[in-house]
């Protein structure tokens, strides 16, 4: 019995501490929803949160990239507002961004930590579930924006306080305009084509 309750333990102590920093784009005040399809030509807003920080945190580094559209054709960020303890900002979300924040933020507690607002909007209306409604019109379909490493330093990382050590942040992927594909009468064949 307590072999077994000490691989209890170790299982679940393991698992957690695997678990660690992430920071993601939500489209909700509240985070959780990361998928979106906006309306043809309309403002949205986007919000950077950092999750299970576990510091007392005092500075961040990031990019914001579209792996699909390394230029940032069919998505623009508008205005940018920051949370009012960022006291002061180094770059731009797409060419890689550092934050310092003042007084720290809890990371303990409630866990989620809204860092930046983002108005936005797309160039390109969402693929609908027909396909493109005219061949030249460019559409969106699964859109992904990812957080990734800052360029100059190849990290996606924070600090914290009270010496500023480092600690890693996992950046998470949010997608535009899912695209769904029914699948239970299609063969892989005509799946694999649809990603050509």
């Amino acid at each position: 019995m307590k072999r077994l309750l000490l691989t209890l333990f170790v299982v679940v102590f393991a698992s957690t501490s695997l678990a660690g920093a992430t920071m993601g784009l939500y489209f909700d005040l509240w985070p959780g929803v990361m998928a979106y399809s906006p309306p043809p030509t309309s403002f949205f807003d986007v919000y950077l949160y950092l999750h299970d920080a576990s510091y007392y945190v005092t500075a961040l580094e990031y990019q914001l990239t579209t792996p699909l559209d390394p230029t940032h054709a069919f998505f623009a960020i508008l205005e940018i507002e920051y949370s009012p303890n960022v006291v002061v900002t180094l770059g731009a979300p797409f060419e890689g961004h550092s934050l310092a924040i003042w007084p720290p933020l809890n990371g303990y507690d409630p866990g989620y930590n809204m860092i930046i607002k983002f108005k936005c909007m797309t160039l390109a209306s969402c693929l609908a579930p027909g396909g493109p409604t005219n061949l030249g019109d460019f559409v969106l379909a699964d859109y992904p924006l990812v957080i990734g490493p800052h360029p100059d330093s190849g990290e996606c990382w924070g600090t914290f306080y009270p010496d500023n050590y480092t600690f890693p942040i996992t950046g998470l992927r949010s997608t535009l305009c899912p695209n769904m594909i029914g699948v239970e009468n299609t063969n892989w064949g005509a799946i694999k084509g649809l990603y050509k």
